[in-house]
């Protein structure tokens, strides 16, 4: 399941595609004091790769960015 959503760390006015967030993506969100259920990361491919931004689906301002060995 995938849906479209803007992504703080790719900037702009575009939206982006988000998917549920793996079980690696949840247990390092789950390390950093989160319940990690609902959590959603951003699908956009850079010059440098995937996205890191990783957010609860309703919560923005509760994202962080997974480290650069997520790419």
């Amino acid at each position: 399941m995938s849906d479209t959503k803007h992504c703080p760390n790719c900037g702009g006015l575009e939206q982006h595609p988000f998917h549920k967030a793996v079980k690696d993506e949840q247990k390092y969100i789950e390390s950093q004091g989160h319940n990690p259920a609902g959590w959603w990361r951003c699908g956009n491919r850079g010059e440098k790769g995937r996205c890191l931004w990783v957010q609860p689906y309703f919560n923005q301002g509760a994202g962080l960015t997974l480290p650069e060995s997520f790419r």
